[in-house]
């Protein structure tokens, strides 16, 4: 078995595009972001996600390999060959989800790498790991599954690209992959054990699944094999929503981690890194006149306490949500109870959208490039990046200034 399997490895068209779908995984995995570098739920996501996008060429090379019996004309030979049809086909799924794992195994070590000297205490979380291998298999079985089933050269790469589309747009729906990885949320073990259950469903239905014009040995007519595994795998595909969610929020932690000084921050452990660059943030939000600008004594990430409570404003989702959200917090504080006066909407919101870029912008800190096209709508970002380039003093006035504004326009109860 091992000589045959090793023989697989060799013939399999996937040799070749091996070098690639190592590429398609690095490229995934630092081409759209690099914020998950040092947070280990973030980075087990991003090495997760490439299963999908090298999926496509995985899949296409297994239906190449397995309609290799039909473009040789070997289909009467093998039928007749002393090992079983099965077997053959078994050694043949094996090989190419060899290489799919070969190829998705650099993109984990990688992630593990860059994460691991400054993401803290932790490792990469298995069940996102497992949800790509899951991806692996069920992306070759496709594959091989449409090779057996097609004797043309064309429809198996056709059929492989559709069911990888339909996956992108049911995403939703099947959660087969995730794009990201909150330190909120954890996979949950039913629904990992549905999406395991399909892929083995599918690597099961390409084994033992007729080849196009064979007749089976154990005295079932193809056509009635393939409606039994069509029907098999629309069950499977259904079994998969019924299982719930794929992710489910985790409790809160034990021991947040929290900065010293005042206004305090506590995050999720994970979240370690973004603990200091926050903290800073908060520190530079809070050196404003205190008269008009209130900012929270202690500031969480969301969950930290359990659940979503009142307070808890940060959902760090990179290094550039951040700021956002400490503005948009420290904004309602100190403009508490605010609301429009009848008929002045117009200039009340622009008025209350500049106070907020302003605040983005300050909690950012200096030394960040910022382009007035990321203003508002409405605000001058111009302007507003000279104020916070100013001196403390004529910041202050400013911030006083424009709270006055904003007041004048409406009104706080």
């Amino acid at each position: 078995m091992m000589r045959l399997y090793r023989i697989e490895l060799r013939r399999s068209p996937l040799l070749w595009c091996l070098p690639v779908l190592v590429l398609l995984d690095v490229a995934v995995l630092f081409g759209r972001h690099t914020w998950w570098v040092g947070v280990w739920p973030e980075a087990s996501a991003a090495a997760q996600l490439p299963a999908f996008f090298f999926g496509l060429v995985l899949g296409g090379g297994a239906a190449w390999a397995s309609g290799r019996v039909h473009r040789a004309g070997f289909s009467a030979q093998l039928e007749a060959a002393a090992v079983p049809a099965w077997r053959a086909d078994a050694l043949l799924l094996a090989a190419s989800v060899t290489y799919g794992l070969a190829a998705y195994l650099p993109g984990v070590v990688l992630a593990a790498v860059v994460s691991a000297p400054i993401a803290g205490p932790g490792f990469l979380w298995p069940s996102y790991l497992l949800l790509g291998v899951c991806m692996v298999v069920l992306c070759t079985s496709i594959g091989h599954l449409a090779g057996k089933l097609s004797a043309s050269r064309y429809v198996p790469p056709l059929v492989v690209a559709a069911c990888m589309f339909g996956m992108m747009f049911t995403r939703q729906l099947f959660e087969l992959y995730v794009l990201s990885a909150p330190v909120q949320v954890q996979v949950s073990a039913t629904a990992l054990a549905a999406r395991g259950g399909l892929a083995v469903l599918l690597a099961v239905l390409a084994v033992a699944l007729p080849r196009a014009g064979r007749v089976p040995g154990w005295g079932v007519r193809p056509g009635a094999a393939r409606t039994a595994g069509a029907a098999a795998l629309v069950a499977g595909f259904v079994l998969v929503p019924l299982a719930g969610p794929l992710r489910v929020d985790r409790p809160a932690p034990e021991q947040p981690v929290c900065s010293a000084g005042s206004p305090r921050v506590c995050v999720w452990p994970e979240s370690r890194k973004y603990l200091q660059p926050i903290a800073a943030m908060a520190a530079r939000l809070a050196a404003l006149p205190s008269d008009v600008i209130e900012v929270p004594e202690v500031i969480y990430e969301a969950g930290v306490r359990g659940g979503m409570r009142s307070g808890e404003i940060l959902r760090i989702e990179g290094d550039a949500s951040v700021p956002g959200d400490l503005a948009l917090a420290v904004q309602a504080q100190s403009l508490e109870g605010c609301r429009p006066a009848a008929g002045r909407e117009e200039p009340y919101y622009r008025e209350r959208l500049t106070l907020l870029h302003y605040l983005t912008l300050r909690a950012l800190g200096p030394g960040h490039a910022v382009s007035p096209a990321d203003a508002p709508p409405g605000v001058d970002g111009e302007k507003i990046a000279a104020v916070v380039r100013s001196a403390e003093s004529a910041q202050a006035a400013w911030v006083r200034a424009q709270v006055s504004k904003i007041k004048t326009v409406g009104w706080c109860g």
